[in-house]
């Protein structure tokens, strides 16, 4: 089968070209035949040249040079990022097994990488906030905290001198960058024959380990990266699964605080539908290479990924994608309900404390079984599935009301 021109603007882009992953301008992809990439920047003709002429030495036989990248300057921010990391790391081992670490990690060396180039020294606050812009403002929420450590380590040994206070601060008294407005909430609640047709949707796709991701946060309201954390020897002891509850961990360590942090506890006798959902999951790691994570699946070509220990992982986006996909292809929604307002899949999460409450079991209950420390979490999270009548026993009489209607 013919090879489906791509174009851009007005030029085809010949085999193993494509453009830069955040889509800027004049910077280009080039996938060499080892599948690693070399990034590169150029006006488009030059791009579309390079990729020509190197399509034709490697077709005529050349082997690709391995790249040894010299070790960063000392006033490099990639120098002091990788150094940060190692001083996080020595400091608390454990953060080297968390996913969000991994992440978080991920953001950091992103952070480097756009400031390629330029002093450390030489950072001001409008040249991070004009590429602080370049993010959405969920982009920006997750990484603040992170960035906010690394310039506390930056700043505490003299490094940054163009900046008079660090610029993700959530201090008034100096300069900052400058956040995105959180937008109002859209989405939908997740019904119950909502949840019901997606999971069959989900089995009629393929993806075992959705259904099974649905089912295990729905009787558990796990979120997705304790979801994917799972695994058979490390979470499982006989007949009872055990999770310490990852976000409510990062926030005593992050706010001393906080109440202490959840470790979940299920005895599979007792939770019979949660049992099924772990044999299930056994027999599905049977077929896949036997991955020790409790979510597997088979991805139809090798994946490298710095997150992922085993091939057949599931990552928290992955789940994303095939709820986004099975959701979509429900026939739950019409062409008209926009994307955003669509239940994704931590709205399970919801679902299953509100079936929780309908169940019988008090608001403290469920607060307990999500990991809430407030209270007030969990009734918005159980809000919005049905409506609940207050009955009212005020009264004002009359003679205070001072007058007749």
């Amino acid at each position: 089968m013919p090879r489906k021109s791509r174009t851009l603007d007005g030029f085809e882009l010949p085999v193993n070209l494509y453009t830069h992953w955040r889509k800027i301008p004049n910077r280009w992809r080039y996938k060499r035949p080892d599948g690693s990439w070399y990034t590169f920047e150029a006006p488009i003709e030059d791009a579309i040249a390079a990729a020509v002429q190197l399509n034709e030495q490697f077709a005529a036989g050349a082997v690709p040079i391995e790249q040894t990248k010299p070790k960063p300057g000392r006033l490099s921010l990639e120098r002091h990022v990788e150094e940060f990391i190692t001083d996080r790391e020595r400091r608390d081992p454990s953060l080297r097994s968390k996913q969000s670490w991994a992440n978080r990690r991920g953001y950091l060396r992103q952070l480097a990488r756009e400031f390629d180039g330029i002093p450390v020294h030489r950072l001001d606050l409008l040249t991070i906030q004009s590429w602080w812009d370049s993010l959405t403002g969920n982009a920006q929420r997750s990484r603040k905290a992170e960035y906010q450590k690394l310039f506390n380590h930056l700043m505490a040994r003299g490094l940054c001198k163009a900046l008079d206070a660090n610029p993700f601060s959530n201090s008034d008294d100096a300069p900052r960058v400058a956040m995105r407005a959180k937008p109002p909430k859209e989405r939908m609640r997740l019904s119950v024959e909502q949840f019901w047709k997606i999971y069959a949707r989900a089995g009629d796709m393929g993806f075992d380990f959705l259904q099974i991701a649905m089912g295990l946060s729905l009787v558990t309201t796990m979120r997705r990266g304790d979801l994917c954390e799972l695994r058979f020897d490390r979470h499982l002891a006989g007949d009872v699964l055990r999770k310490a509850i990852s976000k409510s961990h990062a926030q005593l360590s992050e706010a001393e605080f906080r109440a202490n942090p959840s470790n979940l506890s299920w005895d599979l006798d007792k939770h019979l539908l949660l049992r099924q959902l772990v044999n299930r999951s056994r027999e599905l790691s049977m077929k896949h290479a036997r991955c020790p994570y409790l979510l597997s699946w088979r991805p139809q070509k090798r994946i490298r990924s710095e997150q992922r220990e085993h091939t057949h992982q599931v990552l928290p986006d992955y789940i994303t994608r095939a709820f986004n996909d099975a959701r979509d292809s429900a026939g739950i929604f019409t062409d008209t309900t926009p994307p955003k307002a669509r239940p994704t899949f931590h709205e399970i999460r919801a679902l299953g404390s509100h079936l929780a409450e309908r169940a019988g079991y008090s608001t403290r209950e469920v607060q307990v079984l999500m990991a809430h420390t407030d209270e007030k979490i969990t009734r918005h999270y159980q809000a919005g599935h049905a409506t609940h009548w207050t009955d009212i026993d005020v009264v004002i009489p009359m003679d205070v009301i001072g007058g007749q209607f």
